[in-house]
């Protein structure tokens, strides 16, 4: 299922936890390193499909929420009100099979305030956005997933801006990678970018990676009637010679 409306992503996703006990579909890490500052929250993958969050943007600086389906697609969103260079990881189990296509968007939505105290705001600032694809994750860098979303500076306001790794704006098609024989049944993106971000400024990410595996046509009947006549004729016409 390809998502391309991922600007959309439920709000009902931050701060949903998973809290079973696994059942098989073991767990996976989601890293955040805010100007080096490393923070790892394991995610026990209970199910097929689920959700999962965490993080506090009072306390932390940031939140993030992210949900899988292992059949495999992972959508991911991230909020943040720190300044400086960021870098942020998601993944997830998949079931395996040849997969040997692949569809990764993302987007921001900035919002920058007009007035810090009595002082006019410089606004806020991304830059250098860019989405990596690791299929197995963190083995396998997978360049044809990258997305570029162009930055931005001194936003008052809200700004929204999205892109695919087609450069078609959130809406291109999939692209082919590999085909991957897998053995490392995981996939997954690392968010990098630099923010700057005043008192009230907010910046939210969000992004979908679907992959499939895309198989061979089988010809229909009628494909096949015209091949066999086509075979009849050749061997009337070698028949005549002989």
């Amino acid at each position: 299922m390809k998502l391309t409306n991922f600007l959309a992503i439920s709000a009902m996703l931050v701060g949903s936890v998973a809290s079973a006990t696994p059942l098989g579909y073991g767990s996976t890490d989601v890293t955040v390193n805010i100007n080096g500052v490393i923070t790892t929250t394991t995610i026990d993958q209970t199910s097929e499909i689920g959700s999962a969050g965490g993080g506090n943007l009072a306390a932390d600086g940031f939140r993030f929420a992210m949900n899988w389906d292992v059949d495999p697609t992972l959508t991911w969103s991230y909020t943040t009100t720190a300044s400086g260079p960021q870098t942020i990881t998601f993944s997830t189990n998949i079931i395996p099979d040849a997969y040997n296509r692949l569809f990764n968007s993302a987007g921001y939505t900035l919002t920058g305030v007009r007035k810090v105290g009595s002082k006019a705001s410089p606004g806020a600032t991304i830059s250098d956005v860019l989405v990596k694809v690791y299929i197995p994750f963190m083995s396998t860098y997978v360049p044809q997933g990258d997305v570029m979303v162009k930055g931005i500076s001194g936003v008052k306001g809200t700004l929204t801006r999205s892109e695919d790794n087609t450069g078609f704006g959130g809406v291109g098609d999939y692209v082919p990678f590999g085909p991957s024989a897998l053995t490392d049944l995981t996939m997954g993106v690392e968010i990098s970018f630099n923010a700057k971000l005043n008192p009230g400024d907010t910046l939210s990410l969000n992004g979908t990676l679907d992959i499939q595996k895309e198989t061979a046509p089988t010809p229909e009947p009628a494909t096949f009637a015209l091949i066999g006549a086509a075979l009849i004729a050749l061997g009337s016409i070698a028949r005549r010679r002989a």
